[in-house]
């Protein structure tokens, strides 16, 4: 409904859905899949400073950064690109937990009302019903943008780490980066793959400095918006690669399949009745012959461990530390980083908003259990494991706050040690393997 009570529809075209950045691929994967449903939409640009700024000025700053980024992102856009009688509906995820995401949608209408703001409105999935609603061929076209945008994050990484020319492959990364976006945009499940095999076999032929199960690999976990945003990373995933470190993030998928995980298990609040179970089941089953499909086509491109993701095993190596009752990313930062570290990646960085209960919650933990008894525990028989971690007692791991300003003096130095903590334990990895 626009500001004269009149009802649009959302494929009206004086209606713009406006995604902000949350990892600016899966921002433009996802708004290719919206295009495709005949829907008017649009990725709003990365957040920078003159948004973190804009954001500042209309919050109390006491806020969680992601919402004074998406706070910016939208009166950034009304104040320089909104169009007079356009309709404006603003897209972004909501849910509720330990954590004061579930305020954003809150938040934002009264900032809406409060500025008398006309023609704007808020939609918005939840997490409580593991992001269902939309119709089914949405569900399945958005997890298809979901999976690719998460793995082409890690395989980006890598040519920044490990390209023989990085300016000349980046070039050619973003060239076929824009036409998985117009094949995603087209909704056809099989000329998506055939793209992605194309794209496979392009990368394949990029030549590298080393072979890329040679390249150290760090995991880079934590809050969902800032381990995904380059502003609030302070470019950390490029900043890792001058170092020779390709940087693995925590998928977006694994946040989708842990809601689905907490539906399963009647962790959620709000419960499902047993027909929306039995969908919500059937629904999973086709995410994951999806995520397997998508994963094995790009995988072919060599620069890329893109195993199915395994949120029960993580949830079980977290649970000798914390409950998977406390519904949150702390679970999934505890578990994902003792599942991960030696035996995919040589470290873990866990990164959040300055203040985030979950991210010091799970920060808590980690540093008393990022040590040889503690990843051990996630895999006792394992011999292979056992020889890697002789005579090692800690682990590489660096957690940082984040408040979308550059990193302090003392994390830069912390950075540092890590990385080099991180270099000796790569290099007992390749010995041992």
């Amino acid at each position: 409904m626009n500001s004269d009570g009149k009802i649009l529809p959302l494929t009206d075209p004086r209606v713009t859905v406006l995604l902000p950045s949350m990892g600016w691929m899966f921002t433009e994967a996802f708004v290719a899949i919206l295009k495709g449903s005949g829907l008017n939409a649009k990725a709003h640009r990365p957040p920078d400073e003159a948004i973190l700024k804009l954001g500042r000025a209309n919050t109390s700053c006491k806020e969680c950064l992601p919402l004074i980024l998406t706070t910016g992102t939208l009166l950034s856009y009304i104040r320089n690109v909104k169009q007079t009688g356009e309709v404006l509906v603003y897209f972004f995820a909501t849910g509720a937990g330990p954590c004061r995401f579930g305020q954003y949608y809150i938040f934002m209408e009264d900032l809406i009302k409060r500025l008398e703001i006309p023609n704007v409105a808020l939609f918005t999935l939840s997490g409580e019903n593991s992001y269902s609603g939309m119709d089914k061929n949405f569900e399945r076209n958005g997890w298809w943008a979901v999976v690719v945008s998460d793995v082409m994050e890690d395989i980006r990484s890598m040519i920044l780490a490990n390209a023989a020319d990085p300016n000349r492959s980046m070039a050619v990364y973003d060239r076929e980066w824009q036409k998985i976006l117009i094949a995603l945009e087209k909704s056809q499940y099989e000329g998506f793959k055939q793209q992605l095999l194309r794209t496979a076999e392009r990368f394949h032929d990029l030549p590298m400095k080393r072979p890329p199960q040679t390249v150290p690999t760090i995991t880079l976990t934590g809050e969902i918006f800032v381990r995904r945003d380059a502003l609030s990373r302070q470019y950390l995933t490029e900043r890792l690669a001058e170092k020779g470190f390709a940087t693995v993030c925590s998928p977006i998928a694994e946040w989708v399949q842990y809601c689905n995980y907490m539906v399963d298990q009647r962790l959620n609040p709000d419960g499902l009745n047993i027909p929306q179970r039995l969908k919500l089941k059937i629904r999973n089953l086709f995410q994951v012959r999806y995520e397997k499909e998508i994963k094995s086509l790009l995988s072919r491109s060599g620069l890329v461990y893109a195993d199915s993701l395994n949120v029960k095993k993580f949830i079980e190596n977290a649970k000798p530390h914390i409950s998977p009752n406390l519904a949150g990313e702390a679970v999934l930062t505890v578990g994902g980083s003792l599942t991960e570290v030696v035996s995919h990646s040589c470290g873990v960085i866990a990164i959040g908003p300055f203040g985030c209960m979950p991210n010091r919650l799970s920060e808590a933990i980690l540093n008393e259990t990022m040590n040889r008894e503690g990843k051990l525990a996630t895999d006792p028989k394992n011999k292979q494991l056992q020889g890697v971690l002789t005579e090692l007692e800690d682990l590489p791991f660096l957690a940082i706050e984040s408040d979308g300003s550059p990193f302090p003096q003392l994390i830069n130095a912390k950075l540092e040690s890590f990385c080099l903590r991180a270099r000796r334990l790569h290099e007992r990895m390749l010995t041992q393997n």
